[in-house]
């Protein structure tokens, strides 16, 4: 990162959560070691009954928010929140919609309340009774790109010391699979204003336009709305410096703590 962003409120990453079909965290999956019993997000956080008639989108959303915040040591109720999917709810849409169709044309209420695009981020606010800033954002493939600036401007404002910025899919139904047949993913950020050089796995600075480096992504989440999340977390992982695609035409400046530690640059 350069000497502007490191000034420009420079933002600790410091802690991270996945959960994806066969990869129940990020370690997993980073060690591309797929547990085939791994089929359905655990969400232990939230009771049975309160996730009877949820998606998968909303259930991972919530594990990895979890993941994230305890990885970074955290209290669940003390951290602002920040949710982002490009599609949303979009099974249980699809589902009600045809149920609008067929038979009698009665929706299900169960399903119903849970079709709204902030279900992730009313779910983990009741069952981590967590009363802090949380909001839901769709932005089409910025969406990853603009929770992050979300993140990073409530910091700026000097509204949360804290922010868990989580992003995920679930797989589009039929008819509409083939505008993007992506896989269920979900990631996690825990990003804080401070952080002791132990916690933190790196800085990262405001989102801005700009063409970064484009690493691949792994096979199966190309153009999944959480690409840009998935070459933070492996930048973090294999000690990245400069600035990193998020999405087209926005990127990330950044540096892992394994670059700052080989340069023995102060934070």
């Amino acid at each position: 990162m350069s000497e502007t962003h490191e000034s420009a409120l420079p933002v600790h990453v410091v802690g991270v959560g996945l959960w994806s079909p066969g990869f129940p965290d990020a370690p997993r999956f980073l060690a591309g070691e797929p547990d085939p019993e791994v089929k359905k997000p655990p969400c232990a956080l939230v009771k049975s009954r309160m996730k009877r008639a949820t998606s998968v989108l909303t259930r991972s959303a919530v594990e990895v928010t979890t993941q994230a915040i305890e990885a970074a040591g955290w209290p669940l109720d003390e951290v602002a929140t920040v949710f982002g999917s490009q599609h949303g709810e979009i099974q249980i849409a699809v589902e009600q919609m045809q149920m609008m169709q067929e038979g009698s044309g009665v929706v299900s209420p169960a399903r119903f309340k849970n079709s709204v695009h902030n279900t992730a981020a009313g779910l983990f606010s009741i069952a981590a009774t967590n009363k802090r800033f949380t909001t839901a954002i769709a932005a089409g493939a910025h969406t990853f790109a603009m929770c992050l600036l979300e993140a990073w401007g409530l910091m700026l404002a000097g509204e949360a010391e804290r922010v868990v910025v989580t992003v995920g899919e679930e797989p589009l139904p039929a008819p509409i699979t083939h505008f993007s047949p992506h896989r269920a993913l979900a990631l996690s950020f825990a990003l804080a204003r401070d952080a002791a050089p132990e916690r933190s796995l790196g800085l990262i600075g405001r989102p801005e336009r700009g063409e970064g480096e484009a690493t691949p992504v792994d096979a199966g989440f190309e153009g999944h709305t959480a690409a840009g999340g998935l070459r933070l977390l492996r930048a973090l992982h294999g000690g990245h410096e400069g600035a990193l695609a998020l999405s087209p035409g926005w990127q990330l400046p950044m540096r892992a703590a394994r670059a700052r530690a080989a340069t023995g640059a102060a934070e």
